[in-house]
């Protein structure tokens, strides 16, 4: 695990919250690092659940420079995924089943 892990989620959680707002469902965690099994150089896998439908390209256009500058400021490379919570809830793909199961909520 990066020891600066609780600072970066720390960080990227208050950021997400200020650009979305009320907007915002959930921040979940999941892959390597919320298993516990994360090399120095894994990825830190996000799923932003929206409250309602959105557009895919504008939300990753919109978080774009934040998540950019993190991953400058720390060194990390972010991959962030969108659902609305309705598909987070009910898609029974084998990716929402995993992210539920092995997902940590910010």
């Amino acid at each position: 695990m990066n020891s600066e892990q609780p600072n970066i989620l720390i960080k990227l959680s208050q950021g997400l919250k200020q650009i979305y707002g009320n907007q915002l469902e959930k921040i979940i965690l999941y892959g390597s690092q919320a298993r516990g099994d994360a090399r120095p150089d894994s990825d830190f896998d996000i799923l932003i659940v929206l409250k309602s439908s959105f557009n895919y390209s504008a939300e990753s256009q919109r978080i774009s420079k934040f998540i950019a500058d993190l991953c400058l400021e720390h060194t990390i490379v972010i991959s962030c995924f969108f659902a609305s919570q309705e598909k987070y809830q009910t898609y029974e793909s084998a990716f929402f089943r995993n992210v539920r199961r092995e997902g940590i909520l910010l």
